[in-house]
């Protein structure tokens, strides 16, 4: 028999097809590819929101346009500083604008200012700021100079702010650089102790204010943006982000810390462009003030804190001085105990009082002695010039302790402490080496404060304004708790500036306090008051007003050319007619608002306006014409009234009779309530056309 073949069941089984293992180099790149393909996205949306408009920060110095001998014009705004104001981008603090030419022309000594709302000039007006004062006394001193003051003071903002904006400024061809910083290093922008707070170690400000650079952080930040919660408050009530600090707080030292730092490291910057510096100290109101903060009374019982109570109470020296040493960290207390020193004609000791009141403030809205301390090291270690106002302030005070005279609030000099704040850098000055340096007999021969107030414009408007502003100031809760006599002071010096001034006068001073009236930059009151002594033909006094007020305001503006023209034409009735230093006012004050207009910087038709009046002012009617049509397009109301009386006066000197009878046709049947304005302007017509009723004097509501 044969066998049968063993069959053998198998299973076939696929071979299994494994993963190939990557290279050693490839795991590498798939690695490096999985670490960058977010950075890769985030770089590639960072390009796409910085072409619709987000990213980095606008600068505070801008180019506007060429002038005729082709230099460039140079205007300082504010979207530069407002952009450190992340919290409220309603609310920024803001500077003056001023304008500069690059190249700087020849014989020319340009200053500029950096700081806060101290160094602005708050509450005074630009024309009567520290930076008028100091810009007036070094054109005494250096006569051979034309000197030119930049005041980059801008409100509320710590230092690190300051040193973005000056450092912007060294590429402006300075010759001096001014810092008085450190008010608001608590309560500001990039302050330790604000809404705005970026953190208190100067490497965490930097990588807050880059990572806000990038586009992604803007969108993201208008994403969230929501309505702002400091709507209804002042600026002051806005930045602040804590209302107690006590005494040991760390955050103390890191104000400090910033200050010291930031203002060495502008002192640095400076001298590497080879531009001197001059570091401030820090006034404030010691004498007058009261502690600001309410103390924490916490670690006291209640039986002493009822007798605490009753010690504070008291005028009596023993009394205050048992309220100290019962609560040695009381701010009160030791302001009280000051006070009382004072009457008692111990100067030096209630000036140590008020100090300490300073520093144990637990809402420090005025330095402490450790952060003008920094500025002190810091002007010392980096090699700046030191101009020690504080001192100064100090001993031009009854006692040697700062009140009332030289401030308006608790940091901000009064009209004479700004002309103490521009006398002490000059005096600085005499020190300095080179160029800088003031001749010291030239300083003894600067006039008083009395002198230099006039000759910038000093006005009783320009006092009530800045006393409304302290008012306004003093109805913040926890001033009018604290400090009621801000409030009581404010109250009575408005009211006494205002009790002999004429109705009408009293009217624009409450049309002046309302936010509708400025639109962005401030009006001056100044401007406003000098339209109606024009009214009354109060020339002479009007006169002076419209200068102030065109020095309160940039060159480059239309406010600038309004008021320079009313300036010129309350000139001329005063004197009979314009000389030729007139006329050159005149003519540069056209060229500056031809200049506007060229840039497209007008919109509501003033410029034009003021453009041709002042071509009328000098007797270039021809020329007047075209900028009063253009003007004639964008105004209404009693600005047409006025500006087709112009338009009639140049018709009728070009001999063109016929359109001015037909714009004043045109007026009568066309503009209501105004007709009979144009009917009495018929009466400037040549003789031989006859009159749509009997002549009468022109009166328009403005000339």
């Amino acid at each position: 028999m044969h066998e049968m073949p063993t069959i053998t069941a198998t299973t076939s089984v696929k071979p299994s097809h494994a993963r190939p293992r990557l290279s050693r180099r490839k795991r590498r790149m798939f690695i490096v590819v999985s670490l960058l393909f977010p950075l890769i996205v985030l770089l590639v949306l960072e390009g796409f929101l910085r072409l619709c408009g987000y990213g980095g920060y606008p600068t505070t110095f801008r180019r506007v346009g060429t002038l005729e001998d082709g230099s460039s014009l140079i205007i300082t705004d504010n979207p530069g500083p407002a952009s450190y104001f992340f919290a409220n981008k309603s609310r920024p603090g803001t500077l003056n604008q001023s304008a500069l030419v690059m190249p700087k022309p020849k014989g020319t000594f340009r200053i500029m200012l950096a700081g806060e709302s101290a160094m602005k000039g708050f509450p005074q007006p630009k024309a009567l700021a520290a930076s008028a004062f100091l810009e007036a006394m070094l054109g005494d001193v250096w006569p051979d100079r034309t000197v030119e003051v930049i005041n980059l003071g801008t409100t509320a903002v710590a230092s690190f702010p300051v040193l973005g904006l000056l450092t912007e400024s060294l590429n402006y061809d300075p010759d001096l650089c001014i810092v008085y910083v450190g008010n608001n290093e608590f309560f500001g922008a990039y302050g330790v102790a604000s809404l705005h707070s970026a953190g208190r170690s100067t490497t965490a400000i930097r990588v807050i204010r880059g990572f806000r650079w990038l586009a992604v952080a803007q969108f993201i930040d208008s994403l969230l943006g929501g309505a702002d919660r400091t709507a209804d408050k002042t600026l002051m009530e806005a930045m602040m982000g804590r209302s107690f600090i006590a005494a040991d707080d760390p955050i103390r030292m890191s104000a400090a810390n910033n200050l010291g730092h930031f203002t060495g490291e502008m002192i640095d910057r400076c001298r590497a462009r080879g531009v001197p510096v001059i570091v401030c100290t820090l006034p404030a109101n010691e004498r007058d003030l009261a502690p600001l903060g309410q103390p924490d009374l916490s670690r006291l019982s209640e039986p002493d804190r009822a007798r605490l109570a009753s010690m504070l109470a008291s005028r009596d020296l023993r009394t205050l001085g048992d309220a100290v040493a019962l609560d040695p960290m009381n701010a009160a207390a030791y302001y009280a105990l000051g006070k009382a020193q004072q009457v008692a004609g111990d100067s030096s000791a209630a000036a140590g009082s008020f100090q300490r009141a300073m520093d144990l403030d637990p809402m420090p809205w005025r330095p402490p002695g450790m952060s003008v301390d920094a500025l002190r090291t810091a002007a010392k270690e980096h090699g700046a010039m030191l101009c020690d106002l504080q001192s100064a302030f100090r001993a031009a005070s009854p006692g040697g302790s700062i009140g009332w005279e030289l401030m308006d609030d608790h940091v901000h000099p009064t009209l004479q402490g700004q002309d103490l704040v521009a006398r002490a850098i000059v005096k600085t000055l005499t020190t300095a080496p080179g160029k800088c340096e003031v001749r010291p007999e030239k300083f003894a021969m600067l006039g008083s404060f009395e002198e230099y107030a006039a000759r910038l414009g000093d006005n009783p408007y320009d006092r009530y304004g800045a006393a409304h502003t302290m008012r306004v100031l003093g109805r913040i809760p926890f001033f009018k708790e604290t400090n009621p006599r801000l409030l009581e002071r404010t109250e009575t010096i408005c009211g006494n500036l205002s009790a002999g001034m004429p109705v009408a006068v009293r009217e624009v001073l409450t049309e002046w306090q309302k936010p509708s009236t400025h639109k962005g930059e401030q009006r001056p009151i100044t401007g406003m008051v000098g339209r109606v002594l024009i009214q009354s033909r109060e020339f002479g006094k009007a006169e002076g007003l419209f200068k102030t007020a065109a020095s309160s305001v940039s060159q480059y503006s239309s406010w600038n050319i309004e008021f320079t023209y009313f300036m010129l034409v309350c000139r001329e009735r005063v004197r009979g007619k314009l000389d030729s230093d007139d006329h050159a006012i005149a003519l540069a004050a056209i060229k500056r608002g031809e200049f506007l207009l060229g840039q497209g910087r007008s919109v509501e038709g003033q410029a034009e306006r003021f453009v041709g009046r002042l071509y009328q002012l000098r007797k270039e009617y021809e020329r007047a014409i075209p900028f009063l049509l253009t003007a004639r397009e964008k105004l209404g109301g009693t600005d047409l009234v006025a500006l087709d009386q112009a338009l009639v006066e140049s018709y009728m000197q070009t001999k063109n009779s016929d359109k001015a009878r037909t714009l004043i046709d045109n007026g009568i049947q066309k503009s209501g309530q105004y007709a009979d304005l144009y009917r009495r302007m018929m009466s400037m017509l040549t003789p031989q056309i006859p009159a749509a009723s009997p002549p009468a004097p022109a009166t328009p509501p403005q000339p």
